[in-house]
């Protein structure tokens, strides 16, 4: 059941990338290229799929059109990545398992390729099939959730400024929830907004999102350390040889396995209140701790 789920989400997503993106013939062709070349370098699309099925759960129905907005959250997870990927930043050859987008277009286009999904993310946005204030709402939420406070660009930042420094949980837990809970979390809220969720669900749908979003990079920080290149399609080991602070390097593996599990525990307990309805929610947030790459 739940690989019908992400495998029919990651379709959908795909099909409103495809039509959202300009294609890659579309003069000037070369940045349409590169950023096609990392929207489809073959994600699981998980952002859209919690996306979907948020809204799925509290609309009892999957809503006409949410695919756009995970269309969307894909857009801004890529240009994430593309520009994670730079070597001022991360400094890697290999995402999603082929070169990464610097590496095929150069450092001039990749940098543009990133902006670019950045900016037609929110013109998409701009055009949800959706209440004229649910849009707005799902616009602040992505911006905060990518931006400076509390968001991916805010983690990004500490992240680096962390790198050859003696790990410290604050530190490390501020990273993880800004620079990849913060967009794990708007992609569950933003489900729910299109879908009409009220106050208190939103809410839920918040601490639910907030506490798989850590899960899912302590586990990331787990795989960075059992997991092949090979395996991950990405380059392993990337973290310790940054001197990274990862949840591991301060409670060792089984511990931050133990404290991923317990996260999706506490988040899956949010959601209780839609009974049957979050079951494949419930499922996707036990998925994201239990995966291999």
């Amino acid at each position: 059941m739940l690989k019908q789920v992400l495998e029919q989400g990651r379709e959908a997503a795909d099909s409103a990338l495809e039509k959202l993106l300009p294609p890659a013939t579309q003069h000037p062709t070369s940045i349409h290229q590169a950023m096609r070349h990392s929207v489809f370098a073959g994600g699981k699309r998980l952002r859209p799929v919690l996306c979907m099925e948020a809204g799925r759960m509290v609309a009892q129905t999957l809503p006409a059109g949410i695919e756009d907005v995970g269309a969307a959250l894909e857009m801004l997870h890529t240009y994430s990545l593309i520009h994670d990927d730079l070597p001022a930043l991360d400094n890697d050859d290999l995402r999603r398992g082929r070169p990464t987008c610097h590496k095929a277009f150069g450092e001039a286009v990749a940098i543009l390729a990133g902006d670019a999904l950045q900016t037609q993310a929110y013109e998409v946005l701009a055009q949800l099939r959706c209440p004229a204030e649910a849009r707005v709402a799902i616009i602040r939420e992505l911006a905060h959730a990518t931006g400076t406070v509390d968001g991916m660009i805010g983690g990004q930042v500490v992240d680096l400024e962390a790198e050859h420094k003696k790990p410290d949980l604050a530190t490390l837990e501020y990273i993880h929830r800004s620079k990849t809970a913060a967009l794990i979390t708007a992609s569950v809220v933003s489900g729910g907004m299109y879908a009409g969720a009220n106050a208190e669900q939103i809410a839920r749908l918040r601490a639910f999102g907030q506490g798989v979003g850590l899960a899912f990079q302590i586990v990331d920080d787990v795989l960075d350390l059992t997991q092949t290149s090979e395996q991950l399609g990405k380059t392993a080991g990337k973290d310790t040889a940054a001197e990274k602070t990862t949840y591991p390097s301060l409670f060792g593996i089984d511990e931050s396995v133990r404290k991923a599990d317990a996260l999706v525990d506490q988040a899956c307990a949010e959601l209780n209140e839609f009974g049957s309805r979050a079951s494949t929610l419930k499922d996707l947030a036990r998925f994201l701790v239990e995966r291999k790459k």
